[in-house]
């Protein structure tokens, strides 16, 4: 299998890298057509804000991942990192004072939460917080050095916030799990607009964080495609939508049908699934189960990788196409977060073997990676 892994590897290698130059010269150019720039939308109902600044700005170069804040009549979804805070404020002073009102968060990823009680503060809105959320702001954040280096860290969150209902307004919230235990989404029936933050990254998303849940992600997306959805925006800027009142002119603009991105990335996760379940089920290790997962001669291997392997790198392996594997091999039900590969390399080094994992008979945590009790498992 390796040696079919490493031909397969060296006969794509031109494609690939390619692949991630084409890729960057396109993040370039759109970097530059939305640098600084507030998008409005639906007769200014929708607008979005574009927080710029180093080092974050090199995040959207090599990856193409914006950071903004999402404005929908009057309610600020995902206000940004920290380190973009004067972005942000810069921003503030385009709109007229009463025009936020509320904000909210989709889940606690310091890209996400760095700025809740900071524009709470200064535009004296009301902030809604769901309870698991509000559990993990309630705690400092735990980054390796170069992802807080890059986004900066979220601060603990600050009374006075409310607790998330069914509704936050004239939008209806519900619970979806996957890309973390706490996100959420925020849902316009009359409208038909899913606010998704991040529980859709693009169709072939594969090097997730570690504390991705991928089989209840499946099921979040399964409930997904139960909307009648003509609009989606994602928590890094980009919109699906086939309507007309979007212009093609929006650089942000995937002129694509929500529900056949949607379709697609399901049939990818199972897939994944399949193929993760087949690899524990023989007791391959994860670096086996991984090179089934992206085999050189499907599109998507080849076209992500140099991408993967960068996001690798520059998080220290805190995203990567192994959490993706990892993100499958979790106890059902479980909301362990597995520690990092980097980390369980350490914890072998010392020499203390782990034990089985519930759920998988014959699978030890070493051959997936991890080797830490599951009470240090938790964040």
């Amino acid at each position: 299998m390796r040696i079919c892994h490493w031909f397969g590897m060296l006969m794509r290698l031109p494609l690939s890298l390619g692949a991630i130059l084409r890729q960057i010269g396109r993040n370039c150019l759109r970097f530059a057509r939305t640098y600084r720039r507030r998008f409005d939308f639906l007769d200014g109902r929708l607008q979005l804000f574009m927080l710029n600044g180093l080092p974050c700005d090199l995040i959207s170069l090599l990856f193409g991942e914006h950071f903004l804040v999402i404005v929908y009549d009057g309610i600020a979804i995902d206000p940004g990192p920290s380190r973009l805070r004067g972005a942000l404020l810069r921003q503030l002073k385009r709109l007229p004072a009463n025009r936020i009102h509320s904000v909210v968060a989709t889940h606690h990823h310091e890209e996400h939460a760095g700025n809740l009680n900071c524009l709470a503060k200064r535009t004296g809105a009301t902030l809604y917080i769901g309870e698991a959320t509000a559990q993990c702001l309630a705690v400092s954040s735990r980054l390796p050095w170069i992802r807080e280096f890059m986004i900066g860290a979220r601060p603990r969150l600050e009374q006075p916030y409310r607790m998330i209902g069914r509704r936050v307004c004239d939008l209806e919230t519900f619970p979806t799990p996957g890309h973390c235990h706490d996100h959420i989404c925020l849902y316009d029936r009359r409208e038909k607009i899913l606010f998704a933050g991040d529980s859709f990254m693009g169709a072939y998303f594969s090097a997730p964080n570690p504390d991705v849940d991928s089989r209840a992600w499946i099921e979040t997306l399964r409930r997904l495609l139960d909307l009648d959805i003509e609009i989606l925006v994602e928590g890094h800027g980009h919109i699906h939508t086939l309507r007309p009142d979007i212009p093609d002119s929006c650089p942000l603009l995937v002129r694509q049908d929500p529900r056949q991105a949607l379709n697609e990335k399901l049939r990818f996760c199972e897939w994944l699934r399949d193929q993760i379940d087949a690899g524990l089920a023989e007791g391959l290790a994860v670096s086996a189960i991984e090179v089934t997962c992206f085999p050189w001669g499907r599109q998507f291997s080849w076209e992500s990788f140099w991408n993967d392997e960068l996001t690798r790198l520059f998080s220290h392996g805190h995203w990567s196409r192994t959490e993706m594997v990892r993100s499958f091999a979790r106890p059902a039900g479980s909301r362990a977060v597995l520690p990092l590969v980097y980390e369980a390399r350490m914890h072998i080094a010392r020499g203390q073997p782990g034990s089985a994992l519930p759920g998988h008979a014959g699978t030890s945590e070493a051959t997936l990676g991890t080797t830490k009790q599951k009470s240090s498992w938790t964040r």
